[in-house]
């Protein structure tokens, strides 16, 4: 994918030049040394931050008429957004199935074709994104510069609704179990949903609650209707959490 990337660059056939970024070649880096040596999580934000104060340096979201907020919220939405598209790389056909969506409406047509092929693999177990593959596809998605993508920041989560209700329900999640908001588990709602009602069935629930918060993201309500769904989803969530907990503490207590 990464070679992929750089020659469709060379050929003019992507928008932004990714071959003259540099950022893009230290989140792939940082990708690859994740997917090698198993990076502490506080080494790798180090690092993430680190690269997201490069890229604001040209790179900045109009949220208010204050540069340094803004300079800020970028700069956390740069590292969130990178580890959101890392998160749900959990599941097969997640993240790849996903992105060819995201492909699709921010103009990355090149990327289409070659993440259908990765899909194929993916699903057949034959081949994995890691932690490089996840980066540099959230990289390429959040700066591209077509007109489709949302300038509203608000809208800009909806846009990438699924990837965003992961990361922040996690936090939330851990929060209320009181227990490392930083330390991986299995209570993520790809993994709860993939066991509840199967892969398959919910890779296509998952593509097409993306699709459709793609879609919402222009319209004037994109942020009540996503907070409307987020929240049903994560009361799913916790409710099928604390009863599984409960079902773990009565089998320890009855052995």
């Amino acid at each position: 994918m990464f070679i992929s990337t750089i020659i469709f660059s060379v050929l003019g056939l992507i928008e932004n030049k990714l071959t003259c970024d540099i950022c893009f070649y230290l989140v792939f880096i940082i990708g690859i040394l994740d997917d090698l040596f198993e990076l502490r999580y506080y080494v790798k934000l180090i690092m993430q931050i680190l690269v997201s104060i490069l890229y604001v340096q040209n790179n900045v979201i109009a949220i208010t008429d204050n540069n340094t907020i803004n300079s800020i919220a970028t700069a956390v939405w740069f590292v969130v957004i990178l580890n959101a598209f890392n998160l749900i790389d959990g599941i097969n056909g997640l993240l790849i199935g996903l992105s060819i969506i995201y492909a699709a409406f921010t103009g990355n047509i090149w990327l289409v074709l070659p993440l259908f092929v990765l899909l194929f693999f993916n699903m057949n177990e034959k081949t994995f994104m890691g932690d490089s593959g996840a980066f540099m596809l959230a990289y390429i998605f959040i700066s591209s510069n077509s007109a489709n993508i949302p300038t509203r920041f608000s809208a800009l989560v909806v846009f990438f609704g699924y990837p965003i209700y992961e990361i922040t329900s996690s936090f939330l999640r851990r929060i209320l179990m009181k227990k490392n908001p930083f330390k991986p588990d299995r209570y993520h709602l790809h993994y709860i949903g993939s066991e509840q009602f199967g892969l398959s069935t919910f890779l296509m629930l998952t593509y097409s609650l993306t699709l459709g918060f793609v879609l919402i993201s222009s319209q004037k309500l994109d942020w009540l209707i996503y907070l409307g769904i987020c929240t049903v989803i994560f009361i799913y969530q916790l409710c099928f959490i604390f009863h599984t907990e409960r079902m773990l503490k009565g089998d320890d207590g009855n052995f």
